[in-house]
């Protein structure tokens, strides 16, 4: 037994990227409870652990935003007496199903809160500055005080969450989502006879519908999505022309790759002319230069 296992199993929560706010503190009583991470923003809680102080001194942690988590004990296996063993499985097999019950709980109370919020919004502004900065139209965006609101929804067009995008072109996600295989429908829902683009944002998404008529148009929230959400599209319609369409940068064509593989679709990217200024980084990036030097 370690001489301090409250410190140890913190310890282990960082080395797994379990990072608590400084202020946040570990209830020691073998009850699930949420807590702050130290990159939360105001309000949220994304950290979740379970810690047992009673030997073996054991305890279960994660992140819900990023998707790190760990299971911990202050002994080694091979010091566990059968008993032991047998506890920990318990508490391992508890603190899981206990986690999935508040995760789960989570998605629910966020997604009712979202269908309140998008029922009340207004249809955005043209006017909007994120959307005179994209040189876009409002499309299926709709306004909340001085925010855009998009949807995130399943394949079947349930609402799941939302998106906010602010006036200086901010973006945060409704707290509790359920985000992952989920997206912002640009133009449409997929279909069997329809050619799927796949994007991270929103607004590259609304540049790709513009640029390719008769498409329709996902947008996968981030990278690291992309390939859940087409994966996904091709389990629903093995036939379907999807094509991935990635954001430069290292990160960005590395998850874009992977989600053309794994959903065994094509990928695309910007191709830029030697001309080209570095803030040039997705479609609608080069549309908006594009447009700028033609005038």
């Amino acid at each position: 037994m370690v001489n301090n296992p409250l410190v140890a199993f913190q310890e282990a929560m960082r080395a797994s990227g379990v990072f608590l706010a400084a202020d946040a503190h570990i209830t020691p009583d073998g009850q699930l409870h949420r807590a702050r991470a130290a990159d939360d923003k105001a309000g949220a809680l994304s950290i979740w652990y379970n810690f047992h102080p009673d030997a073996p001194a054991s305890g279960a942690a994660g992140n819900w935003r990023t998707g790190a988590r760990l299971t911990w004990c202050g002994k080694r296996q091979s010091a566990l007496t059968a008993s032991e063993r047998a506890l920990l499985s318990q508490r391992i097999e508890q603190d899981r199903k206990r986690a999935q019950e508040a995760q789960e709980a989570r998605h629910r109370d966020a997604a009712a809160k979202a269908i309140r919020i998008w029922a009340d919004a207004a249809p955005a502004s043209p006017n909007h500055p994120y959307l005179l900065k994209k040189q876009t139209v409002p499309g299926i965006a709709r306004q909340s005080g001085a925010s855009l609101v998009l949807p995130v929804v399943d394949f079947s067009g349930a609402l799941h969450g939302l998106q906010f995008i602010d006036e200086q072109g901010g973006k945060r996600f409704i707290s509790g989502m359920a985000k992952a295989g989920h997206y912002i429908p640009v133009t449409g829902m997929p279909s069997p006879d329809s050619r799927l683009l796949i994007c991270e944002g929103w607004a590259t998404g609304q540049t790709l519908s513009a640029l390719s008529p008769g498409a329709v148009v996902l947008a996968a929230l981030d990278c690291g999505n992309m390939q859940a959400v087409a994966v996904e599209a091709r389990r629903r319609f093995p036939a379907l022309d999807i094509v991935i369409c990635a954001d430069l940068g290292e990160i960005g064509m590395t998850k874009a790759k992977a989600a053309a593989v794994a959903s065994r679709a094509k990928w695309i990217w910007p191709h830029l002319p030697d001309d080209a200024p570095a803030w040039v980084n997705d479609f609608n990036d080069l549309q908006i230069w594009r447009q700028g030097v033609a005038s």
